[in-house]
């Protein structure tokens, strides 16, 4: 069975205090935890959850409704802006 989908571990805030080296060991190996005050749960501690990679599909849906880029114009913009022309960088130096 995942450790993320296991049942989360009771745990005092006082041993989470005490021992919160473990604790911290667990969330690395993907345990939750439920905090408990005098045996009453008063939170949950779960680890983030972080992705390697945006699966295909969404990174789709993502850019579906994104606007068109015309490569012709973005071209033409970059050659108003960017003199392309090669020059001697030390010319006008004295080197």
């Amino acid at each position: 069975m995942d450790a993320q989908r296991s049942r989360p571990t009771e745990v005092s805030v006082r041993q989470f205090v005490n021992d919160s080296g473990s604790v911290t060991r667990g969330l690395r190996e993907g345990k939750r935890y439920i905090l408990t005050i005098n045996g009453e749960p008063l939170a949950e501690v779960k680890p983030i959850k972080r992705r390697r990679f945006v699966p295909t599909g969404e990174a789709q849906a993502i850019f579906a409704t994104a606007p068109a880029v015309d490569w012709g114009e973005v071209r033409a913009d970059l050659d108003m802006v960017i003199d392309d022309e090669l020059r001697d960088p030390f010319e006008g130096t004295g080197l």
